[in-house]
């Protein structure tokens, strides 16, 4: 969501240098805040002290901070090329083991409830819509269904593995799912 220097909705403010700088800016301070607490701390005024930004420009760019959360969402998940052959791993499955293995610590906290209540099921909700596509670019049945299995089961997975070959074993279970 946009809005204009008067406040109407609506207006495309992605191209103004400024506007660019400002999102990123409350994107990075969010990112920093979650890495240090729980979801349910962090407060608008937070994400714009740590920013240095005003909370009047927040409220130009987003409505509340899961709107942000949203968005970095987006953009992370953005990035991901889909498999579109049945016989490639799912690329959105590569990624979250990729981003799994980047930041252990902070998923399993997040895993374990001690990031608070918001942030885990909207990252999830975020990762089932991505593979919902993948799925569904494959052409499969009940994409939505299958993916939403599939995300959490790897989440879950994840939460609880120890090493090894961690990527190829989140593979195979999915493919078995959707053979």
């Amino acid at each position: 969501m946009s809005r204009d220097h008067y406040g109407q909705v609506g207006t495309n403010m992605s191209d103004d240098p400024r506007a660019v700088r400002t999102r990123a800016t409350l994107k990075q301070a969010l990112m920093h805040l979650l890495q240090q607490g729980d979801w349910s701390e962090i407060t608008a005024s937070a994400i714009c002290r740590r920013a240095g930004v005003a909370r009047s420009s927040f409220y130009e760019h987003f409505d509340t901070k899961a709107d942000l959360l949203d968005e970095i969402f987006s953009d992370m998940l953005g990035d991901i090329k889909p498999s579109t052959r049945p016989s490639e791993p799912l690329a959105t499955l590569d990624w979250l083991v990729s981003h799994v293995r980047a930041a252990p610590d902070f998923f399993a906290g997040a895993m374990a409830g001690k990031r608070g209540d918001a942030l885990l099921p909207r990252f999830r909700a975020a990762l089932k819509v991505r593979l919902e596509l993948e799925l569904s670019l494959r052409g499969m049945q009940d994409a939505s269904a299958k993916a939403a299995y599939i995300i959490g089961g790897s989440m879950s997975y994840l939460a609880e593995a120890k090493g090894g070959e961690v990527r190829e074993t989140v593979q195979k279970l999915a493919m078995r799912l959707l053979v």
